[in-house]
């Protein structure tokens, strides 16, 4: 063993998966208390639920902040700060700030606003965007829906065209065709609790592989009953998401350090086991990325100051890749070994 000296105690590495980045359109109008205060209840189980399965989330809300008599959200600690109009709390979650959502304009201030929280959408990333409402995506005949649906009036394929041009990275290399999904929570039927069928949304969520979610399942009134709809639809969606991540290259996260050790990033080393062949070997420590050496490779922190993850450079990622049984650990209690200069 390369620690012995030293008694080093190894751990193995945590598989890390591509991060997800949602963005919530949330109508916020007068006849959505209920829908608001069971996406309030549900928000933290279902960011919990996808970092549960080790895929690291970012949600960014398009939604009114409670003001009587209209409902809102703010959104509660650990995702939000619950200190409403400042319940954003960086890097994970953000609230953009003047984000109403009538009855009929969640596609359009998707849209409209994606300047304003686009830097949460990162390379690489699972992308998702989500609507609840009780309305549709349509200017109502006797005018008693409000907002705007401006271009995408009764126009699904309008806003998937304009939404997938927004970003190159909303789009897929080569066929053009969208790199999102969309889900929503709207009324099937012309029930109780709804003020026209979301025939608009039920196409696009058809047309991008999302979830949909039935909002006439939350009668109106019925508190527990809509909170309770809402968490398995939340489960549902969650579990979609989390089934969709692939593990990341060549990334790992950091697995708590044993009892009796404890975490010092200078005394921290990456194993790689080949067990094709039955050899290990201690990879060097770089600074960062652009410190990888060209032959030798390298591993370094995602961050020098916070770090939660280990990266391997090119040259030793392809050398990890190029085995069939492989495995990496990380080694606590000695100092990291570096390229020899």
């Amino acid at each position: 063993m390369p620690f012995a000296s030293c008694e080093a105690v190894s751990q193995k590495a945590e598989e890390r998966f591509q991060p997800a980045d949602i963005i919530w359109a949330i109508d916020t109008s007068g006849s959505m208390v209920e829908e608001a205060a069971s996406v309030q209840q549900n928000i933290n189980a279902f960011s919990q639920q996808i970092v549960a399965s080790g895929i690291d989330v970012h949600v960014a809300m398009l939604a009114g902040y409670p003001f009587w008599p209209l409902p809102g959200i703010c959104v509660p600690a650990p995702l939000g700060s619950g200190q409403c109009p400042a319940d954003s709390k960086a890097p994970n979650f953000l609230h953009v700030q003047n984000s109403f959502i009538d009855s009929v304009d969640a596609l359009r201030k998707l849209v409209a606003r994606f300047n304003d929280y686009k830097f949460m959408f990162r390379p690489n990333s699972l992308k998702y965007v989500v609507v609840i409402t009780d309305d549709n995506s349509a200017n109502s005949p006797d005018g008693s829906s409000t907002g705007n649906p401006g271009a995408y009036d009764n126009n699904p394929q309008q806003f998937i065209t304009d939404y997938s041009n927004l970003d190159p990275a909303l789009l897929k290399n080569g066929d053009g065709t969208p790199a999102w999904k969309f889900s929503a929570i709207y009324a099937f039927t012309q029930c109780a609790n709804a003020a026209r069928v979301g025939s608009v949304y039920k196409d696009i969520v058809n047309a991008t592989g999302g979830i949909h979610g039935d909002i006439c399942s939350c009668p109106p009134g019925q508190l527990a009953a809509c909170q309770q709809t809402f968490q398995q639809i939340f489960n549902e969606l969650a579990t979609k998401i989390s089934q969709g991540a692939v593990p990341l290259d060549c990334e790992w996260g950091i697995p708590p350090a044993p009892q009796g050790q404890s975490f010092d990033p200078n005394k921290v080393n990456v194993e790689f086991t080949d067990q094709d062949n039955g050899t290990q070997e201690t990879i060097y420590r770089v600074d960062d990325q652009a410190s990888c050496d060209p032959t030798l490779g390298g591993w370094y922190y995602d961050n020098a100051v916070n770090p939660t993850r280990i990266i391997a450079c090119p040259a030793t990622c392809s050398e990890v890749k190029s085995v069939v049984q492989g495995q990496v650990d990380i080694a606590f209690g000695c100092e990291s070994v570096v390229i020899p200069r």
